[in-house]
C-alpha cells in the first residue's frame, strides 16, 4: 500500500466516522458540523481515488462525483433550515 492509498483510505474512515452523527429522531433529521465534514471528507476521499480517472475525464466517475456533490449539497442546505426553523 502506498501513501496515497492510506491517507484517502484514512479520510475515508474518518469522515464515516464525523457522518455518524447524523440522527433521525422523532423530532425529525439532525446534523452538524461533524457530519459536514464527514461528508467532505469522504467526497474528498473519493476524489483522490479517482484522480486518474477525473484527469481523463471519464464519463461514469464525473456523474457519480455530481451526484455525491448533489447530495451533500442537500444535506448542508436541510442543515441551514434546521437552523432556521428551529
Amino acid at each position: 500500500m502506498n501513501k496515497k492509498q492510506l491517507l484517502f483510505g484514512g479520510l475515508f474512515a474518518l469522515g464515516l466516522i464525523f457522518t455518524a452523527s447524523y440522527s433521525i429522531d422523532n423530532r425529525g433529521f439532525h446534523s452538524g458540523v461533524f457530519g459536514i465534514i464527514g461528508c467532505v471528507l469522504m467526497l474528498a476521499s473519493y476524489v483522490g481515488f479517482n484522480q486518474e480517472k477525473l484527469k481523463a475525464h471519464d464519463h461514469h466517475t464525473r456523474v457519480i462525483l455530481g451526484w455525491l456533490s448533489g447530495i451533500l449539497a442537500f444535506l448542508v442546505i436541510l442543515d441551514i433550515a434546521e437552523v432556521l426553523l428551529a
